[in-house]
């Protein structure tokens, strides 16, 4: 990048607001498995004037602007396919929360607001987000999961991230400012995303491609006097998937996950000190009696110390209610829908812990110390479900030496989206040294990275291939996706009608290219 374009960028934000920095450049071309060249510069824009000033420099300078959250992301979505153009737009300095409406049940918040930070805010109004957000939502911003269509906390009842959005404030690549649903009527409150057309949609899970979200305003509801959780085990697949589709039919839980207790016993022991220390304070503040508080605490001591209890999966049923009462007769119903197939009764400990404190210091992007983590992850009908599973096991299978030879670790998790869908996420661990990024990341969560180990190029490509094996064969009988980036096709998918349109909504936006370019199978660049 020139100096002459650099000072074209400061002009328009400040100096203390374009990153240069040889590290920062570096940082900002990787996410937690993906590395690619370090990008021209980093944008840190304060407000929706100053995105609209870099969109009108890259313009001019034909830049392109990728923009970046929380960065816990594995699909290269904010890892530019042309660095030495890129502008990546941090945008973690927009962090306001704009309103909160407790009568009319809506928030307005800018995009680089954390879900941690909004739940903190809703707190005292006793309200909440249908979607409360994802695990990492100590660090995942909101904006950055509308563009993921992020899952998990309350995706069983009430779906992706995307699901609980009634309009967004964008700036396109044309230097236009949208808002959409009823944030984007004048004479309105941002209340209903449905006024005609549903714009609001166009600028979910787009990977930053059809523009830059500056704030995003939704639905809340009233916080659940009472929430709950229980356990069951079980190693039969068929069972396991007869009971997620039985409960997701249900509607009586709020989250349904399945973990495989191999995972799930090294996740307990490898949990830093800081998070069983910030899990313990949320211990002692919780509700219920000390006695039963007290128990809680000793039955996650427990957890930690004992080892992984054999194969099979952990199954996880996250129930709410107006009282204890109500939870435990919702659990009771539950629990006889997993006896009817043949599942046991479980430790919940672990899930308490999550219920507890559902955004916990972000340690799991990595392994136990000196190994790599990065997952893949399908979306499919119940009536797929298995299919998918059998899949996924067959090119495990199939790679059964390379997978030996190369340390790898492969586990399982599973949840259900709304009443109709299941997600199936095998992760990939084995021993290698993390990116940088993800070095950064993990020791900021207080997480522990050997400076020792050895970089493994053979080991990491081996496992990129088994990702791309797997979504070969799942998508061919129909496995959609969230988070698509640059690692899950799109484009290619679609019907031409729809692909078509696609197109010419980008086109129309973005009449420059300069958003993104790269993700959503759109070209890397333009004549």
């Amino acid at each position: 990048m020139t100096d002459a374009i650099l000072a074209a960028l400061r002009a328009a934000l400040g100096d203390d607001r374009i990153g240069g920095d040889p590290d920062e450049r570096a940082l900002a071309g990787q996410d937690i498995f993906y590395s690619g060249d370090p990008v021209a510069a980093v944008a840190h824009p304060r407000d929706v004037a100053e995105v609209v000033a870099l969109v009108a420099v890259a313009r001019t300078e034909r830049l392109h602007l990728v923009p970046r959250g929380g960065g816990a992301s594995y699909t290269a979505a904010s890892v530019s396919c042309t660095p030495a153009r890129a502008v990546q737009i941090d945008m973690r300095s927009m962090t306001a929360i704009r309103e909160i409406n407790p009568r009319d049940h809506y928030a307005v918040v800018e995009a680089g607001c954390t879900w941690q930070a909004l739940e903190d805010a809703l707190a005292p109004h006793d309200l909440e987000v249908p979607f409360r957000g994802p695990v990492s939502g100590r660090l995942a911003t909101i904006g950055g999961a509308v563009a993921q269509n992020a899952i998990f906390y309350g995706t069983g009842r009430y779906g992706t991230a995307a699901e609980s959005v009634i309009g967004i404030e964008v700036v396109t690549g044309s230097g236009a400012v949208v808002r959409t649903g009823s944030l984007g009527v004048s004479d309105a409150l941002p209340f209903l995303r449905h006024f005609g057309p549903d714009l609001t949609g166009l600028f979910t899970a787009d990977s930053g491609v059809l523009g830059i979200k500056t704030a995003i305003a939704l639905r809340l509801r009233r916080r659940p006097p009472a929430r709950d959780v229980t356990s069951f085990a079980t190693a039969d697949l068929t069972a396991l998937f007869g009971f997620l589709e039985a409960v997701g039919h249900d509607g009586r839980a709020s989250q349904v996950m399945a973990l495989d207790v191999r995972l799930e016993g090294e996740r307990v022991r490898q949990t830093g000190l800081r998070a069983k220390i910030d899990y313990l304070r949320a211990l002692i503040g919780g509700r219920g009696s000390l006695v039963g508080r007290a128990a809680e605490g000793m039955a996650m001591a427990r957890a930690s110390l004992r080892t992984a209890p054999g194969r099979g999966m952990a199954v996880h049923v996250f129930v709410e209610g107006e009282t204890a009462a109500e939870c435990a007769a919702q659990m009771t119903m539950i629990g006889a829908m997993a006896a009817a197939r043949g599942l046991s009764v479980a430790d919940p400990s672990v899930a308490k812990a999550m219920l507890r404190l559902p955004f916990g210091p972000v340690t799991g992007l990595a392994g136990a110390p000196g190994e790599r983590w990065v997952p893949v992850h399908f979306i499919l009908p119940h009536s797929k479900a298995l299919e998918g599973m059998a899949a996924i096991e067959a090119v495990v299978a199939e790679a059964a030496e390379g997978i030996a030879a190369h340390g790898i670790k492969v586990r399982h998790l599973l949840a259900t989206l709304g009443s109709g869908a299941v997600t199936l996420e095998p992760m990939f661990l084995w021993p290698d040294r993390l990116t940088p990024f993800a070095e950064q990341m993990l020791r900021a969560q207080g997480g522990t990275v050997p400076a020792d180990v050895a970089a493994r190029p053979t080991a990491e490509a081996f496992v990129a291939g088994l990702r791309k094996t797997m979504i070969e064969r799942l998508d061919a009988i129909g496995a959609l996706h969230t988070q698509l980036g640059r690692t899950y096709p799109y484009q290619p998918r679609l019907d031409e009608g729809a692909a078509a349109l696609f197109r010419a909504v980008r086109a129309a936006l973005d009449p420059d290219a300069v958003m993104n370019p790269g993700a959503l199978d759109t070209p890397d660049a333009e004549a």
